[in-house]
């Protein structure tokens, strides 16, 4: 699911949103935390079962004139295929990196989420959101 917002003469803000399922890794063995990664191509998404994530990968910027980017992601259920889907909450940016000249740039960041760690076996779905302020794409 691509959703894009469109801007407009009285505001320069873009947020582009992206779908994905989860893949389930039960043990990673040595203690760790069970965890679902989440894949959208050159950004990847984990979730552990502790409530931390993380979200890292390359956001793209084709203007040549510069803009800042923020990188975040959300949790929820859905239907198969994310469909239908129950977002626990907004999108939590971790990043802001600007970026110029048609460059991308690599963002890496992640948190903890007390509703995620509560939620956790029932999660299914992950939306990456990336924040444009600026001259974008």
């Amino acid at each position: 699911i691509l959703i894009m917002g469109g801007s407009s003469a009285f505001s320069s803000e873009e947020v582009r949103v992206l779908s994905s399922e989860a893949q389930a890794t039960s043990n990673l063995g040595g203690g760790q935390a069970a965890r679902s990664d989440f894949d959208f191509g050159p950004i990847k998404v984990w979730l552990r079962d502790d409530g931390r994530w993380a979200i890292e990968g390359d956001v793209m910027h084709r203007s040549g004139f510069c803009a800042t980017y923020q990188l975040g992601v959300q949790f929820g259920t859905g239907s198969p295929g994310c469909a239908n889907v129950k977002w626990l909450a907004d999108p939590i940016y971790v990043t802001k990196r600007l970026q110029c000249n048609g460059a991308g740039a690599f963002h890496s960041g992640g948190s903890y989420s007390f509703a995620v760690k509560s939620r956790f076996n029932e999660i299914n779905c992950a939306q990456r959101a990336i924040k444009c302020n600026g001259k974008c794409n």
